[in-house]
């Protein structure tokens, strides 16, 4: 869906009177990190994005006319275009730290600390154990979210609570209802529990349909999904016992995720990143694109430039 971010951001930032502001991303490790900012800070204005997106909110924040607020960015891993909009937020009076746990180049790391307020960049844990550690150490609901969202981001699964959470809040609608409820330290309630179940078998049968559509080529599995993307790779590696999975969406943004740590160079070269083993980019379709790749799908150009990116990755 396309979103307006100016509209958006501009009416957001208008009607809210707070001051803290919490830029971050999708995710349950998000949702987590935001749930733990609300019990720090109370009242707060919170703003999900995709990696691809997030530098888009920051332009308009800085475009924004009125008070001068706190911005919290956590979960987004690091882009010049990104330092380059906060340099100019900053120079408006703003307050910035970041929070993150993506692997990030030595030059935007650098850059980065010379504009923000507060920097703190750690992929040995997952963005909401930073944003516990940093903000509200003792406190023990906060350090169970931090629990609850490792558990998930780095697929170790052993929480049920993680995976129930994970997938309520892939809907946009349930997200900030996740988020409120967390911070009062409520995990699961009867309308999380319905909720997760409706979204179980939406989730089933996305699965079921992306496994029907993929193919491997050599060790790498690959297919066209919009939604679930690190359970449709999951699903993709048992089937094909694959090194290599890409879950490509409809509008040219894809997700890979790799048994070796590949995949956030191979995200880095179509503006993306993450992670070594679980990474997103952008193949950034037209609209020609679009069209093609509904007829055509994996055999688009720009498709078959990012399998053979990753295949010799992986070779390398």
């Amino acid at each position: 869906m396309l979103i307006n971010h100016q509209a958006y951001t501009s009416k957001a930032i208008s009607r809210f009177k707070g001051r803290v502001v919490h830029l971050t991303h999708t995710d349950l490790d998000a949702v987590c990190s935001d749930a733990i900012m609300r019990r720090k800070h109370g009242e707060i204005l919170s703003i999900y994005s995709s990696v691809q997106d997030y530098r888009v909110y920051i332009d308009h924040l800085a475009a924004s006319r009125g008070r001068s607020l706190e911005l919290y960015l956590s979960d987004l891993g690091g882009h010049p275009s990104a330092v380059d909009a906060l340099t100019k937020l900053s120079s408006k009076g703003w307050h910035v730290e970041w929070r993150d746990h993506h692997v990030w180049d030595e030059q935007t790391l650098g850059r980065a600390k010379q504009v923000v307020d507060y920097l703190r960049v750690d992929p040995q844990f997952c963005a909401c154990e930073i944003v516990y550690q940093d903000m509200l150490p003792n406190d023990p609901v906060a350090r169970e979210l931090a629990a609850v969202g490792r558990d998930r981001d780095f697929w170790i699964n052993r929480d049920p609570r993680s995976e129930m959470l994970s997938t309520v809040v892939h809907d946009n609608v349930w997200r900030q209802r996740v988020a409120m409820d967390l911070s009062q330290g409520i995990f699961s309630d009867r309308d999380i529990e319905r909720e997760y179940e409706r979204q179980t078998k939406k989730k089933n049968n996305v699965i079921e349909r992306a496994i029907q559509r993929s193919r491997t080529i050599d060790h790498t599995a690959v297919t066209v999904s919009n939604h679930y993307a690190s359970d449709v790779a999951a699903s993709l590696r048992r089937k094909y016992d694959s090194t290599i999975e890409i879950v490509l969406h409809t509008n040219g943004v894809f997700s890979i995720r790799s048994t070796g740590p590949i995949s956030n160079r191979v995200a880095e070269l179509f503006g993306g990143g993450g992670h070594p083993h679980a990474a997103g980019g952008n193949l950034h379709f037209s609209i020609a694109d679009r069209i093609l790749f509904r007829l055509c799908s994996l055999r688009l150009k720009k498709v078959q430039k990012l399998i053979r990116t990753a295949s010799a990755y992986e070779g390398s």
